[in-house]
């Protein structure tokens, strides 16, 4: 009796060791769980329409309609503005050449003054548009705001000037081939802005040169 006493006291103190190692790494597990639910909030991605989605959507909805490639104009116009909106804001911000602030200040207020008209002639043709943009769009942002300096400035600009001529070859076609007549009069309408705007970005890159 005498010998079992003395297992018992040698043990006991090592079970409850044992039990409170396993209660600790439960512990440790629960904590690190949490921790991954917590990145996962912080990190997680915008769920809004982007340019893919809204085409998606719409190829839905004007599967049998003359609207369907008046979408497609729509959509990749909307994106356009999102992009060169992100951009010129980003830049005032960046930059620190008063030509090149006051020109992404005067693009970023026109290009926000045609997202919304063209918002707005969307949603009365049920048209539906990108409200974010897709990753890569806001990747090549960052990118080039690692730049500094006069780098920066001549990077940015040469950007502005290769998206208004995309955007000119675009709503050139719209204001041709678009069958809304009223899609079709405001990419028209529209179109000789966007080319004095190319014309305000060119004369910023030889100022730079």
């Amino acid at each position: 009796m005498k010998q079992i006493k003395q297992l018992a006291a040698f043990f006991l103190p090592l079970a409850i060791g044992g039990m409170l190692a396993c209660n600790s790494g439960t512990n440790r597990t629960t904590t690190d769980d949490t921790s991954t639910v917590g990145n996962q909030d912080i990190t997680a991605v915008d769920t809004g329409m982007t340019k893919g989605m809204a085409q998606d959507v719409n190829k839905d909805k004007f599967s049998d309609d003359s609207l369907r490639d008046d979408a497609s104009f729509v959509t990749k116009a909307a994106e356009d503005g999102m992009y060169e909106v992100k951009l010129t804001t980003d830049a005032q911000a960046k930059t620190a050449n008063a030509g090149v602030k006051k020109l992404a200040a005067h693009m970023q207020k026109a290009h926000e003054k045609a997202n919304k008209e063209l918002a707005g002639l969307a949603a009365t043709k049920s048209i539906t548009v990108p409200t974010v943009l897709p990753q890569g769009k806001t990747d090549d942002i960052n990118r080039l705001l690692e730049k500094s300096g006069n780098d920066f400035d001549k990077a940015f600009v040469e950007e502005l000037a290769d998206k208004h001529e995309k955007a000119i070859r675009l709503f050139e076609d719209a204001s041709k081939d678009a069958k809304d007549p009223e899609l079709k009069a405001w990419f028209a309408k529209t179109l000789p802005e966007l080319r004095n705007h190319l014309e305000m970005v060119k004369k910023e890159q030889i100022k730079l040169k």
